[in-house]
């Protein structure tokens, strides 16, 4: 028999009633949903959350308006939970243009941010170190907000799920963790997903609370959840809180769930949590069958109808699948003036950008591995520690998921997060966060990321394999990120300051070699570049080079040989790799009818490749030759000085391109 404990012994009868009628409108939405994907009626897919509206109901029941919820896709009733419409839910399952997604995805991925819902994305538990950002955006702020993260118990065995909870509870945030452990992951029951007798139980592991509740009581979830958010809200960090369920359909509608036995399907749904509630509400002389027959047919007709008015709106049209890749960008600084003062490296340019940022927007931070008092793995953030404090410059745990999804939720919530990674070569186990979160929140859920993903890029240090890639043509192949590569230390300090009040997601990629080989002085003040506009390094009338990054020197110093033989050689700086400022290339291949593209990545599927084959496409008729790609082989970064010279592409070959053009 329920009982209602703790906070649920402060609810209303009003508010006992109102989470009634939540949990009847996802068990019968949700049956619906059920019957009509399996008749063929309803397009896409399903993932029913039906008997585990207790938990659902009960665990968003605790959070405030204002509170963030990060829902997993089984979570249709706990988004309806926290103000998202019937309407806004089907729109999304029919795919229609004014639906939250746009068309763009389907079912239960949509997110509703001026409901305080993050968007559901497939990668599982993907929400859990967004709601961790959100919740860092909350305490930096001082705001009295709670976020609330939830995913299934499968979810548990993930590294994303360990980094987000663990960097969550070191930095002692305002966030909740909850767990509906339905008894399966897909198909696979607990003893194959974790070696313990409840996955909420790895919370000591973590130093934080950790509750295991019946995840078929509504009060008892209901309470749990109020105490971890009230804990989290008064400053004292997260909880975690596994509720123990069952879900009575498949993982989807298409799965039979015939892995259940049947004695063990039938001891669950005795547990069901709807009657058990009823039978409360019973006793209380809330509910009798006459009323539950009334709100269960006003339930039923409003589905029926927001079903039948869904699939008359408006489809999207084909015009749609090109719009909100990026936010527009608006600029706040002047262009650069004339160089002053004492030339400096481009980490000090880099460090002087950081600091001119902070200083002038209070929602400007770093987070990152070894940022703060140490000053980062390269000293790029030296003396921002102790110039803005451990509230703006964040020592993290070694986690690239958790800081770049972090950086994704403290965005969403309108900071300005710089997240440094000690070398791009790191950036692999974060391209979840950053290409399924980051790159698509404002295409699929209009809300723009303002977001910096920074870090040394590069070989020619000999730091090997693991330390030396040059990733902006797998970056640039992902829509929705703007990739920036400076080669100086003015281009680096204005790029940057853009990159930073850019509203779209920026990986800014600091060839490590560059740091301290190049010294110049910078225009004084607070000056942009604008993102997408290439710099003419050097006029010439035979042979353009278009090149980025480290290889701008390297083309200079070519130039500089062929000049000797008369070979004019004009040479286009892309600094900015998406957006790609095309017409510049245009303009200067139509100068020069030859083309020879320089870069450090190797070659297969690269930046070269593009260019080169877009070159082809649209300016065919003005080149007098074939156009010549200067990159490494297609193989590993190797550590011996002699196999990375061999690797990266020399003055020696840039020299031959030009020759063998200039020849023709």
């Amino acid at each position: 028999m329920i009982e209602a404990k703790g906070h649920a012994a402060e609810l209303t009868s009003a508010e006992l009633l109102a989470m009634y009628e939540l949990m009847v409108t996802g068990r019968l939405l949700e049956t619906r949903l059920h019957t009509m994907y399996r008749g063929g009626r309803l397009p896409g897919a399903v993932y029913p959350g039906v008997g585990q509206e207790a938990a659902q109901v009960g665990f968003v029941s605790a959070l405030e308006p204002d509170d963030i919820f990060g829902p997993t896709h089984r979570d249709l009733t706990a988004q309806l939970t926290k103000g998202v419409t019937l309407e806004e839910a089907m729109l999304n399952f029919y795919a229609k243009a004014t639906g939250p997604s746009k068309g763009r995805d389907g079912n239960t991925h949509f997110g509703v941010l001026d409901k305080g819902a993050l968007m559901v994305v497939s990668p599982l538990p993907d929400a859990y170190p967004v709601a961790m950002g959100a919740a860092l955006a909350f305490k930096q702020r001082g705001e009295r907000r709670v976020a609330l993260a939830d995913c299934g118990e499968g979810s548990t065995a993930t590294g994303t799920w360990h980094e987000a909870v663990n960097m969550a509870a070191v930095l002692r945030l305002p966030i909740v963790f909850t767990i509906q452990n339905n008894q399966y992951a897909y198909s696979t029951p607990n003893d194959g997903e974790f070696n313990l007798a409840y996955s909420g139980h790895r919370a000591d592991g973590y130093g934080i609370p950790g509750v295991v509740v019946d995840g078929n009581d509504l009060l008892e979830c209901y309470s749990a959840a109020r105490e971890a958010v009230d804990r989290a809200r008064n400053g004292e960090g997260p909880t975690l809180i596994e509720a123990v369920t069952f879900r009575h359909f498949g993982h989807a509608g298409h799965d039979p769930a015939d892995y259940v036995k049947p004695d063990e399907r039938e001891a669950w749904m005795a547990q069901d949590p709807i009657p058990r509630f009823e039978e409360f509400l019973g006793t209380r002389g809330l509910l009798d069958e006459a009323r539950r027959q009334a709100l269960y047919t006003r339930v039923e007709d409003k589905i029926r109808a927001t079903i039948d008015w869904a699939q008359t709106q408006p489809d999207p049209v084909p015009a749609d699948v090109l719009t909100d890749l990026f936010a527009p960008s608006i600029s706040f600084g002047s262009a650069p003036g004339e160089p002053e003062g004492e030339p400096i490296t481009m980490l000090d340019a880099i460090n002087q950008a950081l600091d001119e940022e902070m200083g002038r927007d209070e929602r400007v931070f770093i987070l990152g591995e070894d940022v703060g008092s140490f000053g980062g793995a390269f000293k790029v953030t030296e003396g921002l520690f102790a110039k803005y404090g451990p509230n703006r410059v964040i020592d993290t745990p070694i986690a690239e998921s958790a800081i770049i999804g972090g950086a994704v939720g403290a965005a969403l919530m309108g900071q300005r997060p710089v997240a440094e990674l000690q070398y791009a070569d790191f950036i692999y186990p974060g391209l979840d966060q950053l290409f399924t979160e980051a790159a698509k929140y404002l295409w699929k859920a209009g809300r723009s990321v303002p977001m910096v993903v920074r870090g040394p890029s590069g070989a020619g240090l000999r730091a090997g394999p693991y330390h030396s890639i040059s990733p902006e043509g797998m970056l640039s192949h992902h829509p929705g990120i703007k990739v920036v590569v400076p080669s100086t230390p003015t281009a680096a300090k204005g790029l940057l300051i853009a990159a930073i009040r850019d509203p779209n997601p920026v990986v800014f990629l600091e060839h490590k070699k560059l740091y301290r080989s190049v010294k110049e002085a910078v225009p004084a003040g607070d000056y942009e570049l604008p993102l997408g506009r290439a710099r003419l390094v050097r006029a010439g009338d035979d042979v353009t080079i278009v090149t980025w990054g480290a290889m701008v020197l390297t083309s200079m110093e070519a130039a500089e040989r062929l000049a000797v033989d008369g070979i004019s050689v004009e040479i286009l700086d892309l600094q900015t790799i998406v957006p790609l400022d095309w017409e510049a290339v245009f303009t200067s291949v139509r100068k020069t009818s030859r083309l020879v593209v320089v870069q450090e990545d190797v070659p297969f599927a690269s930046v070269a490749s593009e260019v080169a084959a877009r070159v082809a496409a649209e300016a065919f008729w003005d080149l007098d030759g074939p156009i010549l790609r200067v990159t490494p082989p297609h193989t590993h970064i190797p550590y011996a000085a002699i196999l990375e010279d061999a690797f990266v592409p020399q003055v020696a070959d840039v020299v031959a391109a030009v020759n063998t053009l200039a020849a023709l």
